[in-house]
Formats: C-alpha cells, structure tokens, sequence
C-alpha cells in the first residue's frame, strides 16, 4: 500500500511539474530569443579575440587567434593575429606524403567541425521559434521555478539537438549543448557553450568546448578580451 501511494505521489508530481514546465515555456522561448537579439546587436559594438585550440589524442595541435569585429555593413570578420601555431610539416619520402596527406584530411575534418560549430552559434531565433510552434521543443526543470534546460530537436539536421538552460530570474543563458554530426550520422560529435556577461548585460559565447570521440579531436574555442571597438 504504501508503494501504492508513493508511486502515486510521484506520478502527481511529474504531472504537475509537467505542467509548470509547459506553463513556462512560451515565457521562457520569448526570454531566449529577446536575450538572443539584443546580445548580438551590443556585440556589433564590441572587438574581442577568438581563440581556437585543437587537441588529437589529448595532444595540443594548434593554436590559431582572430581578432574578432563587425564592420559597418554588419558582416562579422575575422582576421588572424601572430599569435598562431601549427603543426610542423613531414618529412619527404613516401612515408612522409602518407603522413602529410592523413594531416590534410585531418585538418578538413577541423575546418569543417569549427564551421559546424558556427551554424549553431549563436542559435537562430526564428528556428527555435519554428521548432517551438511545431510542438517538437521538451523542457527540463534543473531548478524549479528558477531555472530550466529547453531541447530543440532537428535544429540544423535530422537527429541534431540542440538545448539551451537558462536561469528564468536573471533572464540569462547559462549554457548551450549541440549533439550532431559532421559528415556521417553514426559518428556524434557533441559540444557546449558556457555563457558569459559583459559588464552592459550583453551575453556572449565565452568557452566553446567540442569533442569527436570518433576521431580523437577535441576542439576549445576562448572568446576574450572584449572591448568597445573604434568609433563606439
């Protein structure tokens, strides 16, 4: 009897807590999305540096740095400082083409996992809205009433997801967490952003960590160093 009543209990509380959740995800999908524009357009204000390092095998690659801007016609651009390494070349010699040609093949996967990571950052608002009025978004409560982690499926792709928590008191993105793939479904690759203020309130995408177990890479792209750029 007491089992009886426990589960009960419980199932009344999932029930119920099922409803708050949903009660608060029409809020909650207006709060990202209103967070979301009003970040991107202070960070057209802003110069900052994006630094991305590249492990395989738990070994440091690469390093490569880009100062970051918006130009006047809203274009974000990117341009390399000196403060970029890369790995040496191989020798010559059949063994060394072979070796060569993998890091070339490697470095295509690189280039297209950072790309992959950009199609996601930062999310689109008209998609999450789109994925949201389909009735295809589930959300989480991490805290009640305070803080939630809302999931959008096939953001990008079929069989992506793409989830967001957020702190509903402070109106903040905490974190974001991507799982997709980069060329064949049945290898995942996972990533998550934590979230970061600058002191107007603006959020930006501080550390952005990506890991492809099914390569051995590990990509951590920094965001730092923000400052008002020239004429702001």
């Amino acid at each position: 009897m007491k089992k009886y009543y426990l589960m009960l209990a419980l199932l009344m509380f999932a029930a119920t807590t099922g409803i708050f959740a949903q009660a608060d995800a029409k809020e909650i999908i207006t709060m990202i999305k209103t967070n979301l524009a009003t970040s991107k357009e202070n960070l057209k204000s802003y110069e900052w540096l994006e630094t991305t390092t590249v492990f395989l095998k738990g070994e440091q690659k690469s390093v490569k740095q880009n100062q970051c801007y918006y130009s006047v016609d809203g274009k974000l651009t990117k341009v390399a400082t000196g403060a970029t390494t890369a790995p040496a070349k191989s020798k010559g010699g059949l063994r060394g083409k072979a070796i060569e040609n993998k890091k070339e093949e490697m470095a295509d996967y690189i280039k297209a996992a950072v790309a992959k990571i950009h199609t996601y950052l930062p999310p689109d608002a008209a998609k999450l809205q789109q994925i949201y009025g389909a009735g295809k978004t589930s959300i989480q409560v991490l805290d009640p009433g305070k803080k939630f982690k809302v999931n959008f499926p096939d953001y990008n792709v079929p069989g992506d997801m793409l989830s967001i928590s957020v702190d509903k008191t402070s109106k903040k993105l905490m974190v974001l967490d991507v799982s997709t793939y980069i060329d064949k479904p049945d290898q995942k690759v996972v990533f998550n952003v934590t979230y970061s203020d600058l002191p107007d309130g603006t959020q930006y995408a501080g550390t952005t960590s990506l890991d492809a177990a099914a390569k051995n890479v590990k990509i951590v792209i920094v965001n730092s160093g923000y400052k008002k750029g020239a004429g702001h």
